[in-house]
């Protein structure tokens, strides 16, 4: 069985605290979200996100994301995960929030560093656990900048953990995919929009 982990991010990798956020500033929280699951139960993320395509009476062709998302969207976005991950607990919701103003000063210096650690602390227990896995990030995430390549990162983070720690992965493929063209990305997207909301601006109706 193979398991299947989308991955996005919400807020930015910008460090300035000094302007207020978008009048200047950075955001002062930054989020990576990530769906991990058997690959067969895709078609049931796909029904969530028509089903919002549906209520807003908006083609597929149309690219729905977080940031368009109003109160009633959000709320039939939160009914039917709530539903979903009551009806197949195999499938895992799992988000990172970072307070960008108390993160150690080395790791401003580089945001690989930063967004290195982040995916270890949210994606490593799982991509170990799991024998085959197919992770497929948003294009825009799969490089911070050019110096850095996600799938050699997880495979040497794969590597140094079974050195000490039985791991069950046997391989495990990056495919940075559009999200324009993956309904599992632009769900994880509208899930990572949400937390980083119920964060940054201490959004109540954004927590489940």
């Amino acid at each position: 069985m193979r398991t299947f982990i989308y991955l996005d991010e919400s807020g930015d990798l910008g460090w300035n605290m000094h302007d207020p956020y978008q009048k200047g500033g950075s955001s002062r929280m930054l989020t990576l979200a990530a769906i991990c699951m058997p690959e067969e139960k895709s078609k049931y993320i796909q029904r969530i996100v028509r089903a919002l395509y549906k209520k807003r009476n908006r083609p597929l062709s149309n690219e729905l994301k977080s940031v368009d998302l109003n109160t009633a969207d959000k709320e039939l976005f939160l009914r039917l995960v709530a539903k979903l991950l009551s009806e197949h607990k195999d499938i895992q919701l799992r988000s990172i929030t970072v307070h960008k103003e108390y993160v150690n000063s080395k790791m401003k210096k580089d945001p690989n560093v930063l967004y290195n650690y982040m995916i270890k602390c949210l994606l490593l227990k799982p991509i170990c656990e799991s024998k085959f896995v197919d992770f497929m990030p948003d294009r825009r995430s799969e490089k911070v900048n050019t110096k850095w390549n996600m799938g050699e990162y997880l495979n040497q983070m794969i590597l140094e953990q079974s050195i000490e720690h039985y791991v069950e992965n046997q391989s495990c493929n990056v495919s940075p995919m559009d999200s324009s063209k993956c309904l599992e990305l632009q769900f994880i997207d509208f899930y990572a929009g949400l937390v980083w909301s119920a964060y940054e601006f201490r959004d109540s109706k954004a927590r489940m």
